[in-house]
């Protein structure tokens, strides 16, 4: 691989990440509205702080390593960068699966307002139904 290829293939591999993260912000705000929790982008940024620099340095990882697990020939050259958008993207979603902190700070919410409802309404030994 060339230099310019390198550096479209970390673009490229950021742009998914990127898409990623804008879609789980999408996420996050939704559901914090619908549970009526306060949400800020700018929070976000601060509680996945780490496992967002892991992801962003991943994507430089992935790339430097790739010429050591793929054979390239003409047909993936020609899609070499929709492979690392999607690279970036599924990479970004493994590792904020596990590592997100914003994640686990709204189940943890989403779990004590459903206890406190479940209290309120001496439901706590039967599941709530969904709807």
């Amino acid at each position: 691989m060339t230099h310019q290829l390198y550096i479209q293939c970390v673009i490229a591999c950021l742009i998914g990440n990127v898409l990623h993260i804008a879609f789980k912000i999408l996420y996050l705000r939704k559901s914090h509205k619908e549970l009526n929790l306060q949400f800020s982008i700018g929070k976000y940024f601060k509680d996945d702080a780490w496992p967002l620099i892991v992801d962003f340095l991943a994507s430089f990882a992935i790339v430097y390593i790739i010429d050591e697990w793929l054979e390239f020939n003409e047909f993936i050259i020609g899609k070499i960068k929709s492979i690392f958008i999607f690279i970036g993207f599924t990479g970004s979603y493994v590792l904020l699966l596990f590592m997100s902190v914003a994640e686990k700070k709204f189940r943890e919410a989403a779990g004590h307002k459903a206890k406190q409802s479940d209290l309120q309404d001496g439901t706590t030994d039967k599941p709530t139904p969904t709807k």
